[in-house]
């Protein structure tokens, strides 16, 4: 019967491995922790001033979109700072771009 009382969270799931605080995963992205920042303000705002649902809803919907919008372009940065280097790797024998010397 101890078992079906039991009303602590359980540490993680099964199969699940402890990660770092978000703050710390996301130190080398400040623009994506703040927007997180920002929706969780958002959050607060909305039940702070009592707002409907329907305003509720536009207010995070529109902070989700630019959080996504930021975090795409984050990714996008840092793939496209990865790609020369994945090239190499990949195809050694491709020919670098750039200008030909002559």
């Amino acid at each position: 019967m101890k078992w079906f009382m039991n009303d602590e969270l359980p540490n993680s799931k099964p199969g699940f491995t402890s990660r770092p605080p978000l703050e710390q995963r996301l130190a080398h992205r400040p623009d994506v922790l703040a927007r997180l920042h920002e929706l969780a303000d958002t959050l607060e705002q909305s039940v702070g001033d009592h707002a409907t649902a329907d305003l509720a809803e536009a207010r995070v919907s529109a902070q989700v979109r630019q959080l996504a919008r930021e975090v795409l372009e984050q990714w996008a940065r840092e793939a496209n700072d990865h790609a020369p280097a994945q090239v190499r790797t990949r195809h050694r024998e491709a020919i670098p771009y750039g200008k030909k010397k002559r």
